[in-house]
């Protein structure tokens, strides 16, 4: 994997980070504001769409994570086989 190749997994892994944190405090913002008294329906309604909003971005996130620590732990093999022949 090239230096470009890195940093352009490494910006998608970020994106992808920074879109599912602010679902999650958009979700969190909502819930902040439930009381003792139930929710209306469209209040229900909206959280639960946020919900499914947050979940999708979590989706994009996870394997985003698994593909750069994969890529990550390849790069360490290979930086570390090399150490290891060049010894």
């Amino acid at each position: 994997m090239s230096r470009e190749e890195f940093l352009e997994m490494h910006a998608d892994c970020v994106t992808a980070m920074r879109s599912y944190f602010v679902q999650v405090e958009k979700t969190s913002a909502m819930l902040a504001e439930c009381t003792a008294e139930p929710l209306t329906f469209k209040e229900r309604f909206t959280l639960m769409s946020q919900g499914i909003v947050e979940n999708d971005a979590r989706l994009v996130r996870i394997p985003a994570k698994e593909i750069a620590h994969s890529d990550l732990m390849s790069i360490k093999i290979e930086a570390s086989f090399r150490w290891t022949v060049i010894c």
